[in-house]
């Protein structure tokens, strides 16, 4: 004997099951202006309890040569978790110029520990590969993605 759902036990089938299953935490992506040596203070709700504290873009000084990976560009993101139960970022960074060209790229986040209720981390990334025209950027678009 079949027995057909109707439509609301359909849908309680279906809120069930999204219940049950792992649903993806919510990506935040937004752009800003792109300045070196300013610390940008954001301060942006994110999902999963967390917020984008601030942005710095750090370039070696003049006449610096790199010695190493982390004698290069980087870009220091600083974020609060004001949820309940801790959290794994992961954070992406791209660097555009006044063309649309991209002139530097960066990702990290958290590797080890997650970052604990009511705690804040700075994160500092590296700038690699594509850079020699970072100075020239003009816009960056910053992407944090929480998993718990």
């Amino acid at each position: 004997m079949h027995r057909r759902m109707t439509g609301a036990s359909a849908f309680v089938a279906a809120a069930l099951f999204l219940a049950g299953s792992d649903a993806k935490a919510e990506l935040f992506s937004k752009a800003y202006t792109f300045k070196i040596g300013t610390i940008l203070e954001v301060g942006a709700e994110m999902p999963g309890g967390l917020r984008l504290d601030s942005v710095e873009f750090v370039l070696p000084e003049d006449g610096a040569k790199p010695s190493g990976s982390f004698s290069g560009p980087k870009v220091k993101v600083s974020i609060s978790n004001l949820g309940t139960a801790a959290v794994k970022v992961g954070v992406a960074i791209a660097v555009t110029d006044g063309d649309g060209r991209l002139v530097g790229v960066a990702s990290g986040g958290t590797k080890l520990f997650p970052l604990r209720a009511d705690r804040q981390i700075a994160y500092t990334l590296s700038i690699d590969g594509v850079r020699s025209e970072l100075a020239a950027g003009t816009v960056f678009r910053i992407s944090v993605e929480p998993a718990p």
